[in-house]
């Protein structure tokens, strides 16, 4: 490895050193942690959270602030901001020019509401014919929108509910063919019920946040909440990955809304891997299976663990998940498999067949992590009944033993840069710059392999408060090494510093 990987290792010592001591009592704060003195933070994006109610709120003031400078109702101020893709300033400066032709452009009717004349001839059912259904309803039974177009209130709530409900519509107008006067606010919470009100209310917020450059949903699935940034856009996803979390404390990306945290690969990567991925799905389908030959008696072996490190039970044989080599000279201690190495030249070996290779490589290692990740959360949950029995003898307290799930959550956000990593590396040119992140990759990977097989240690009552420390230690140790890739690949970005291998 280069020496800058030497360098850090010395600034993060496996033995603990460089982090800040720590007491082994039951206070909330016995987990140490890392010493930023000699680092520099990474720079903070800047955003903020909102909640349905909080995002209601935002497009209730912009629409009263319309309705108090135009002098209109806030109904139409609503009607006004949807038409003009609530771009307020857009929208004030025509209506300041001419209200009129504005008002004509959104579909109202000629005369403003305000200034129509308010007595109305009583409807009786031999006046009224319902243009719809030909019913004559009684006079309590009509509704007239603000365009005086009228028809029976069944009609009416028929029409609403199924624009809002089944074609999942905010903004469309009156029943009468030919009038493009919008249903306003106050009609549709007249003629519709409370849940299809509701629903109403949520496709304005999602107009409101489609329409508005600085907002996205929480991609999470079933999540409601929103995220306001002002940045992680257009030329800034070339020098950083805007992730974001919200209220939920979900992380996704702002910039390309993928429901992960990507680094540190770019948004415009993003979507060539996915896109390679999902082209080579019917090559890729065996890295997908769980099992592969042990290398020396041939027996089927299934990976039931986060750790690489696998052991043959028919002939003892352990080996590199990864790699397939011997364990005992492989181990992650002098040799590593994180480094694609290009083959020698081969008139036998076409372009195409180098390419693959290379792309197997590092989809390999890609769908790895996120299977160890999962195979490390099921561990814990194993362990967890006893972990209850442990805690019943009196030898470890309830905060004392939250150290493995710690552990878990630190190798699970780990594992999700690294199976990143490697879909960096794949799009990285080879050169010192390369060979330098693949060094630090390696640091990380390794420590993250050492915490997964602590995971898979025997949990006995005399010796767990031994393994609670080692765990911890190394749980430390683990987070130094990952906010060490992460710092540097930002800075990376942030300097211009990487170099690709496909045009951005």
């Amino acid at each position: 490895m280069s020496d800058y990987s030497d360098a850090m290792s010395e600034m993060y010592d496996s033995d603990g050193s460089g982090f800040e001591d720590f007491q082994d009592n039951d206070s909330d704060y016995d987990i140490p942690v890392a010493s930023t003195k000699g680092k520099e933070k990474m720079a903070t994006l800047e955003y903020q959270t909102l909640s349905p109610e909080r995002l209601q709120d935002t497009i209730d003031d912009d629409i009263r602030r319309v309705a108090s400078i135009s002098g209109l109702e806030s109904p139409i101020a609503s009607i006004l901001l949807q038409h003009f893709r609530f771009n307020e300033d857009r929208l004030l400066e025509k209506f300041m020019d001419s209200p009129a032709a504005v008002l004509k452009e959104a579909g109202e009717p000629p005369e403003p509401p305000s200034t129509r004349p308010t007595k109305r001839t009583r409807l009786t059912p031999t006046e009224f014919v319902c243009g719809i259904c030909c019913d004559t309803p009684s006079a309590d039974e009509v509704f007239k929108l603000r365009c005086d177009h009228a028809f029976c209130k069944a009609c009416w709530e028929m029409y609403v509910t199924s624009k809002v409900k089944e074609e999942g519509q905010c903004f469309f107008s009156c029943m009468q063919d030919g009038c493009a006067t919008i249903v306003d606010d106050t009609a549709v919470a007249k003629l519709t019920d409370v849940t299809g009100y509701e629903r109403f209310k949520e496709l304005i917020r999602r107009s409101y946040v489609s329409a508005n450059t600085n907002l996205r949903y929480c991609p999470h699935p079933s999540c409601t909440e929103t995220v306001s940034c002002a940045g992680g856009r257009g030329e800034s996803l070339l020098t950083e990955v805007p992730i974001v979390r919200c209220g939920k404390e979900h992380s996704f990306c702002f910039g390309c809304g993928l429901d992960s945290d990507h680094r540190p690969l770019i948004c415009k990567l993003i979507d060539v891997w996915v896109k390679n991925a999902r082209e080579d799905a019917g090559t890729t389908q065996w890295m997908k299976a769980n099992t592969k030959q042990c290398p020396k008696c041939g027996n089927n072996i299934e990976k039931n663990g986060g750790c690489n490190r696998i052991p043959c039970r028919h002939c003892q044989y352990q080996f590199c998940w990864l790699c397939m080599q011997k364990w005992e000279t492989h181990g992650y201690n002098n040799e590593v498999c994180n480094a694609w190495k290009e083959p020698e030249p081969d008139e036998a070996t076409s372009e195409a067949q180098r390419n693959l290779s290379k792309w197997l490589f590092y989809f390999d290692r890609f769908n790895n992590h996120e299977l160890s990740a999962k195979l490390d959360q099921e561990l814990c949950e194993r362990a967890e009944s006893k972990m209850l029995e442990i805690q019943e003898t009196g030898k470890l307290s309830w905060i004392e033993s939250k150290f493995m799930q710690d552990a878990v959550d630190e190798l699970t956000m780990c594992r999700v840069s690294l199976k990143w990593s490697y879909a960096m590396a794949y799009f990285l040119k080879q050169g010192n710059q390369k060979e330098i992140f693949e060094d630090i990759q390696a640091d990380l990977e390794k420590a993250v392999e050492e915490l997964s097989q602590m995971l898979e240690e025997e949990i006995e009552d005399e010796s767990v408060k031994a393994l609670r420390l080692r765990t911890v230690d190394k749980t430390v140790y683990v987070r130094g090494r990952h906010e060490i890739l992460l710092q540097d690949t930002a800075a990376g970005l942030a300097e211009g510093r990487w170099e690709w291998n496909v045009t951005l």
